[in-house]
């Protein structure tokens, strides 16, 4: 309970989807705000559209001005790149102006010239603005206007780009938009829907300023274009559900379901002796090979399991009958009338029966550190032979194929052979011949000697623990079976070989 309590918290697999299908949907939300940096492109197309009508406004005024002065018609000349102007606005906090400064009383009368065409050209502003929606103001030199849209009959000279315009420099500016009415919520979104942009255009009649024309509009927003295309976004926003809803499926069908089910399989399979089945629904690839490797580890922790009660059974009957012998010899040592023969005897069985427990006791554990001691490596015959010879000089070893690399580490591969040539060494042989070879698709090394062999009747009992046919000269029948258990921790199978002469057993590695 205690540790329930303090278990970590973690967020379940459907939250996790949960939150990433959340994300998707989210993601149109967020392209309106990511659309904020398209109001740079809506304002400059705005600024190139009202640089194009100061223009011709301005071509218009200069033409009709030299008419009524009776001037000659300004020569406009040759395209050239030097008198283009690009629309250049940005709108931040930084660029954007406070609103326009209110026009003012004129402060001198026009001149008769420029009477004489201020009607023509407000007749032109009024026509434009119905097709544009944008405000048209003619000025003279001394900021007055003279004709447009709004505000004739008063002055502007005092607003900054007005000024400029009357110095010859054709000004843009962007600043903010004063509503009769609040916006709707949705516009702060969008910055341009705040702003207003003004173009201020110097008149020129034959290099001489006789005024400006000063453009403004409102640019147009992002929500206005939503609107032309809301079919359009109707429909996205259909394929994004669609696709979320696909996406939640794609996930809980091939993880979440799967990993669920592997989870209820665990859960049945660590209750009682049933084994573990992978369900048939396994999803992806990783998955399957996932489940996979729950059945290995099951079969494999089933299989220590079945080896640990067996073993258990032998260590039990093994160790009684030395256990029963110590007994006897120590009750029967405590009659006094013994003989010294018979002590000797009694002392031999207490010394037989301690040396087989002993024995006992070091093959068990060796067998427990089998998994312990095989370790995954390379190594040939020849780099371990000498060692060999030295601890067998009774027998004479043969190799064959010495230098083929075998995948067990040299330790590993000294520690299997020892035990399989000690086994060899108690059945009398004398010639033992390792052959290293390929073995299908992968490696093998076969061990024949020329002993007394194995009888066709131990043939499937030689690799159980405990099976020795020399107890009465103190086999434990351990040796064989640590072998076994080493080949194995190393991915590896032990195999009895048939043989004419002697035993034969065989490696085949992974």
């Amino acid at each position: 309970m205690q540790a329930k309590l303090n278990r970590k918290w973690r967020p379940r697999l459907w939250t996790v989807v949960l939150l990433v299908l959340g994300i998707v949907l989210c993601l149109p939300i967020a392209g309106l705000i990511l659309f904020r940096f398209y109001d740079n492109q809506l304002v400059q197309q705005t600024e190139e559209s009202l640089l194009t009508q100061a223009a011709v406004m301005s071509a218009t005024y200069a033409e009709l001005y030299a008419d009524a002065a009776g001037l000659e018609p300004p020569n406009w000349g040759a395209v050239s790149l030097d008198n283009a102007v690009f629309p250049s606005l940005s709108i931040n906090s930084a660029t954007v102006l406070p609103p326009r400064p209110d026009a003012t009383q004129m402060k001198s009368s026009t001149d008769a010239v420029y009477q004489s065409v201020a009607t023509q050209l407000t007749r032109i502003a009024n026509a434009a603005q119905a097709r544009t929606l944008a405000g048209y103001r003619f000025l003279d030199p001394d900021g007055n206007v003279i004709a447009g849209t709004a505000e004739i009959g008063q002055a502007l000279g005092h607003v900054n780009e007005v000024s400029a315009a009357l110095a010859g420099k054709t000004v843009s500016v962007a600043r903010t938009r004063v509503r009769a009415d609040s916006p709707p919520a949705l516009y702060t979104l969008s910055r341009g829907a705040r702003v207003r942009v003004f173009v201020a255009m110097p008149v020129m009649v034959d290099e001489t300023l006789i005024g400006a024309v000063y453009v403004s509009r409102t640019p147009s927003h992002i929500f206005r274009f939503l609107y032309s295309e809301r079919v359009n976004l109707m429909k996205a926003a259909a394929f994004v559900a669609l696709s979320a809803v696909l996406i939640g499926y794609v996930f809980w069908r091939f993880i979440t379901r799967p990993i669920r089910l592997l989870i209820q399989r665990s859960h049945m399979a660590g209750h009682g002796d049933k084994a573990w089945e992978p369900p048939e629904q396994l999803g992806t690839r990783e998955i399957e090979d996932l489940s996979h490797s729950f059945k290995s580890l099951t079969q494999r922790l089933q299989s220590k399991q079945d080896a640990l009660k067996t073993y258990t059974a032998h260590v039990t009957h093994e160790l009684k009958s030395p256990l029963t012998a110590l007994k006897g010899a120590a009750e029967l040592l405590r009659d006094d009338d013994l003989t010294p023969p018979q002590r000797h005897r009694l002392l031999d069985t207490v010394d037989k029966g301690g040396k087989r427990m002993e024995d006992l006791l070091a093959n068990m554990r060796a067998f427990s550190l089998a998994d312990q001691q095989a370790n995954s490596g390379t190594c040939c015959l020849k780099s371990i032979y000498t060692q060999i010879t030295q601890n067998f000089p009774r027998l004479t070893i043969h190799v064959e194929n010495d230098d083929l690399q075998l995948p067990a580490e040299a330790n590993t591969l000294t520690i299997i052979l020892t035990h399989l040539l000690e086994n060899t060494q108690q059945h009398d042989a004398k010639n033992v011949v390792l052959t290293a070879q390929h073995s299908g698709d992968g490696k093998s090394l076969r061990i024949a000697d020329d002993g007394l062999g194995i009888s066709a009747g131990n043939v499937d009992k030689i690799l159980q623990p405990f099976f020795t046919t020399r107890r009465d000269s103190g086999g434990t029948g351990m040796g064989l079976n640590i072998v076994k258990a080493t080949v194995e921790a190393i991915g590896g199978e032990l195999a009895v070989v048939a043989s004419s002469n002697g035993a034969c057993f065989e490696i085949k590695f992974a």
